[in-house]
């Protein structure tokens, strides 16, 4: 995997751990208990940051999905090069070769072999 995916993981799960405690210790809070206005309002500043987490969380993942897909990309692509590149060479048509008259050549070349001659015609 590369570094900077293992990064954004490392962040993913950093974030997601801060926020998991976060949200324990709000719930333990509201449990049963009535809050004043300062309360309230700093409960709703707690929800506000875990809100931000969860989106940065989000944007992580994204990013991680990305490079996960174009690595995957390039993988694939790398060993469908390494699959095909050196057997195009034998493959008909290659470097604009007519593979019929290729044929026809070397059909005519072994028959000048057999008859004494070594030309094309």
């Amino acid at each position: 995997m590369a570094k900077n995916a293992q990064q954004i993981l490392n962040q993913i799960t950093q974030l997601a751990g801060q926020l998991q405690q976060q949200e324990s210790v709000n719930a333990q809070t509201l449990q049963g208990q009535e809050l004043s206005a300062q309360q309230q309002q700093q409960m709703a500043q707690l929800e506000d940051t875990a809100a931000q987490k969860l989106q940065q969380i989000q944007q992580l993942l994204q990013q991680y999905q990305q490079q996960s897909q174009s690595q995957q990309g390039f993988q694939s692509s790398a060993a469908s090069n390494q699959m095909t590149g050196t057997q195009s060479v034998f493959q008909p048509g290659f470097a604009g070769t007519n593979a019929e008259e290729v044929r026809q050549q070397n059909q005519q070349s072994a028959q000048n072999a057999n008859d004494g001659g070594n030309t094309f015609s």
